[in-house]
């Protein structure tokens, strides 16, 4: 019976069997007719009971009673041989199988296809439905249970309504929780479309622009620039604009979009350029010092940059408070933009303390400027009496303490997992995967893993699949192991 994996095919071999075992039929026909699948059926379920309930069956031949298992089901034998439910419902007006139904183990490979058999044939219908169909037949110690493991198995229930893998929270990567210098490690995106006007007026012409977002991956410090179209050479322009007034930049991460793609594939000649023996003066030697790397999440992983995905929320949020539905120009925008930088940079990067005896709250600011960009100037210390060496000691002193604040109080906020805090399902090379998509589950593609690409904890959280469309990289959280029996 474990060769087969089909009730309906088991059902008919067995008919043939019986067939075939009383006469040679005249005209031989592959119909199986009614009767032929009953006595199948009765077949199979007597070859299960002897062997399941071999025990309990010759104890109630010889009168005695049977295991604690069954004995409230009041079980009897009936003229075929099989076990059935004696039961308290021997007056109701039921047909007999529903009176004194078969009974059939839970483990059994009969009792695993019959489930799936009558649940295909129903149209998948849910646990509480198929167990009242089944009980018009058969009796199924611990029925609930192993419905809902045989449905949890079934491919068409499982595309309606699948489930991703969800490893655990990895660990902060190095470049979070080091002392570097504010925007050496940067993050960048853009954060959405807005609509300009070409000048004041009421004719004036619209136009569309967007909003290039950088953020230290350290200080969780943001700059903000305004890019024309999603265009490679006008994000290009946004950086230059950004790496000047913020310094050279040594690693820069992103989400795999196409135009930041496109960026890096132009900035890498460049920086090849820049290492030829042909230009040796002290321009190009700094900048071939300072090349900048450029690393990609996973596509479609847009948790993987958190960071400034928080940011791109932030800004959204102030320009849509801000301005609502009118239309600024270009100048206005960018003024904007500018304010908006400045208030998100004064956020505190940690809980307030109620208590007065505490200093101001740490912010990216304090890192930028040595305070709060949207904070009240402080008295002029020009006129006091200060040699240089003090006034020297007096930045330095006040550089380190912040960053000793970042260390003590700001590094210790991202100590505990919010989320994710259990191990998922462990992906393993060959396993088939839904892929997740946008659009409806029955029309995510199936895909077999390749590869897998476990982190510095071992824990594999991106993949690289092969599906009909050819090889596809995708976070462990898109996929949706199909299920196996």
């Amino acid at each position: 019976m474990h060769r087969f994996s089909s009730f309906d095919k088991i059902l008919h071999i067995v008919a043939y069997c019986l067939r075939f075992s009383k006469s040679r039929p005249s005209a031989f026909t592959q119909i199986v007719n009614a009767s032929e699948r009953e006595r199948a059926l009765l077949g199979l379920v007597y070859s299960v009971q002897q062997t399941s309930y071999s025990e309990d069956i010759s104890s109630l031949k010889n009168g005695l009673r049977c295991s604690p298992a069954i004995r409230k089901l009041d079980p009897f034998i009936d003229e075929n041989g099989l076990l059935r439910v004696g039961g308290r419902l021997t007056n109701a007006d039921l047909p007999y199988s529903h009176k004194h139904p078969l009974l059939l183990p839970c483990q059994s490979r009969l009792t695993l296809l019959l489930i799936d058999y009558h649940h295909q044939r129903l149209k998948h219908p849910g646990c509480a439905s198929l167990q009242a169909h089944l009980q018009r037949e058969f009796w199924i110690p611990s029925v609930r249970k192993i419905i809902r493991s045989r449905i949890r198995l079934c491919i068409s229930c499982f595309r309606t309504r699948p489930r991703a893998v969800q490893p655990k929270m990895a660990s902060l990567p190095s470049f979070r929780v080091q002392q570097v210098k504010p925007f050496a490690i940067t993050g960048v995106d853009y954060a959405g479309r807005v609509t300009l006007k070409e000048a004041r007026g009421r004719r004036s012409i619209p136009k569309t622009a967007y909003i290039c977002l950088f953020v230290c991956t350290t200080t969780k410090a943001l700059h903000l620039e305004l890019s024309s179209d999603l265009s490679t050479e006008c994000f290009l322009m946004a950086f230059t604009r950004f790496s000047s007034r913020r310094g050279p930049i040594k690693e820069l991460h992103s989400d795999c979009g196409t135009n930041f793609v496109g960026a890096s594939r132009l900035l890498t000649p460049l920086h090849q350029f820049t290492h030829s023996k042909s230009f040796q003066d002290s321009v190009h030697q700094h900048l071939a010092k300072h090349q900048i790397t450029w690393h990609f999440n996973p596509p479609a992983s847009p948790h993987f940059g958190g960071l400034w995905e928080a940011g791109v929320k932030s800004a959204k949020s102030l320009i849509i408070r801000s301005i609502g539905l009118h239309k600024l120009t270009s100048e206005e925008f960018l003024t904007l933009l500018t304010q908006i930088e400045a208030t998100l940079n004064s956020r505190p990067l940690c809980a307030i303390s109620n208590d007065p005896g505490d200093l101001q709250a740490l912010t990216p600011s304090h890192f930028l400027t040595l305070e709060p960009s949207t904070s009240l100037p402080e008295p002029s210390l020009v006129n006091q009496p200060m040699s240089k060496y003090q006034r020297w000691r007096l930045i330095t002193d006040l550089h380190h303490h912040f960053w000793t604040r970042w260390k003590n109080e700001y590094l210790s906020s991202l100590q505990l997992r919010r989320k994710w805090t259990e191990p998922g399902q462990n992906l393993s090379v060959g396993e088939l995967v839904l892929v997740k998509e946008a659009t409806h589950p029955l029309q995510w593609r199936i895909g077999r893993i390749r590869e897998l690409h476990p982190g510095s904890d071992g824990t594999s959280r991106v993949a690289t699949l092969e599906t009909t469309s050819g090889p596809l990289t995708r976070p462990a959280v898109k996929l949706c192991p199909l299920p196996m029996s």
